[in-house]
């Protein structure tokens, strides 16, 4: 359901001389000229969305790693490579005394 809102408004002096200059060049309704600057305000007060992509890039973090091609599909192989390396699962027949 989209929200309504019904607005009174009294401008005066400078403003109410800037609304109507506005209303007659744009060729705007005073609901469509509301509108109109109401998106605008929000447009430039709007903080924007960062791109976490382009700001790990621009900081050299992607990227700064070494490693074989196939990394990201294979890292439990490797990562039990490495573990069985430093620490043997079981004894080996030449460990044997």
């Amino acid at each position: 359901m989209t929200a309504e809102i019904r607005i009174n408004a009294r401008l005066v002096g400078e403003d109410a001389r800037h609304f109507q200059e506005l209303q007659r060049r744009e060729g705007l309704s005073a609901s469509d000229l509301l509108r109109e600057a109401l998106r605008e305000y929000h447009a430039a007060r709007s903080k924007p969305r960062v791109n976490a992509l382009k700001l790990l890039t621009a900081s050299g973090f992607i990227g700064g790693g070494e490693g074989p091609a196939d990394l990201s599909t294979r890292y439990k192989d490797y990562l039990g490579d490495a573990l069985e390396r430093k620490l043997p699962l079981r004894v080996q027949d030449g460990d044997r005394k």
